[in-house]
């Protein structure tokens, strides 16, 4: 098939077909190649097992020119970026996870998805009590430095992003629909706010309405994107459960607020907690079990910078991309441009000659020099 466009534009024109998805976006470029080769050479035969035969017989029929035409003016209109699996921005915690987004939709600060993140969950019909912890723990981490992770969502979420903006620190709101979807209207002008320092983004495309199905694809963007989650309130069945065992999958830590026997809304906490979740009552409790409680908020001010010691190789290189700011390995990883495994033998053999700290889950920096 002759096929004259960008890889950009080639990436959208597959994902804008109904039922390919990135988990077959993925497997179609693993094949092909290039999500332009697919256009170009894709076949009935090469294609058959890969997808279902109505993404089949959408590729075979070609671009949807008008489609593509259309979401670009939509995006420009409503002053939405995209941001690519490929992307330098796209940020490191959340290409690493078994099952990442090819494509992002945003509004806001895209640096902020880079940023380190902790994740605050809980009901939509969160109680005064549940809302009392949040505000705490968010202004806290907001205050330590952190940006703060959530879904928008009425109760806790909102609860969460509100004293994050309000504590003049970054959130991250990701929905479970189209950016342009006013969804729920009662955080219409939160998200608004979230977006003057922050960011509000999602893998839908825009126009796609709010289903129950979507939500647990959000949540792993909400996990996959932080350090931890933070579970305030949840039944044993609810989505803020479902967020946290899916942060248990991606490797990331999960703490949960206790909260009385006799509450229905606690059920889902107590239930983490019996699991091994960390009990935590504070933005104090999460940062030491993220081990960030070792001076990280002030990690931000001004300091001599760092003697970096005349290392060759590959040690050498990891070296040079550690900073005083604690990273995680994933992020020195993409920076590096070499697997995680390989930068984790590295950092540790750097640990054991005293040239770099470990803060634990995943964080490291250089350590300064007595020069």
């Amino acid at each position: 098939m002759q096929v004259d466009m960008s890889e950009k534009d080639a990436t959208l024109s597959l994902l804008l077909i109904k039922g390919l998805g990135s988990r077959r976006f993925f497997r179609l470029r693993k094949v092909f190649g290039s999500a332009l080769d697919v256009w170009k050479h894709a076949s009935r035969k090469g294609l058959e097992g890969l997808v279902p035969d109505s993404v089949l017989q959408a590729i075979l029929k070609g671009p949807d020119e008008k489609g593509l035409k259309k979401l670009k003016e939509t995006c420009k209109r409503e002053g939405f970026w995209l941001l690519f699996y490929n992307d330098p921005d796209y940020p490191p915690s959340l290409r690493h996870i078994h099952d990442p987004p090819a494509l992002l939709f945003g509004a806001g600060n895209r640096k902020v998805l880079s940023s380190r993140c902790v994740a605050i969950v809980g009901s939509r019909k969160s109680s005064t009590y549940g809302q009392r912890v949040c505000v705490s723990i968010a202004k806290s981490l907001s205050e330590a430095g952190l940006t703060i992770v959530s879904g928008l969502a009425l109760g806790i979420d909102a609860c969460a992003h509100r004293a994050a903006v309000e504590s003049g620190g970054s959130t991250i709101a990701v929905k479970g629909c189209g950016l342009d979807v006013r969804y729920p209207m009662r955080n219409v002008s939160l998200a608004e706010k979230i977006s003057e320092n922050g960011a509000v983004i999602s893998e839908f495309f825009p126009e796609v309405m709010a289903e129950p199905g979507n939500f647990p694809a959000r949540n792993r963007i909400i996990s996959g994107l932080s350090l931890g989650v933070v579970v305030v309130e949840g039944g044993v069945k609810s989505g803020s459960l479902i967020t946290a065992y899916l942060a248990l999958e991606q490797g990331r830590e999960v703490m949960a607020v206790p909260g009385s026997v006799f509450s229905h809304g606690s059920k889902g906490c107590h239930k983490l907690i019996k699991e091994g979740a960390t009990l935590v009552e504070s933005g104090k409790d999460v940062l030491e079990t993220l081990g960030l409680d070792k001076g990280f908020a002030n990690t931000n001010s001004p300091e001599k910078p760092h003697k970096r010691p005349a290392i060759s190789g590959e040690a050498g290189k990891v070296i040079d991309k550690l900073e005083a700011d604690p990273q995680h390995i994933d992020e020195i990883a993409f920076k590096c441009s070499m697997p995680a495994s390989r930068v984790a033998s590295i950092l540790i053999e750097l640990e054991l000659k005293d040239l770099v700290t470990s803060w634990g889950s995943g964080m490291y920096s250089l350590i300064k020099s007595n020069e």
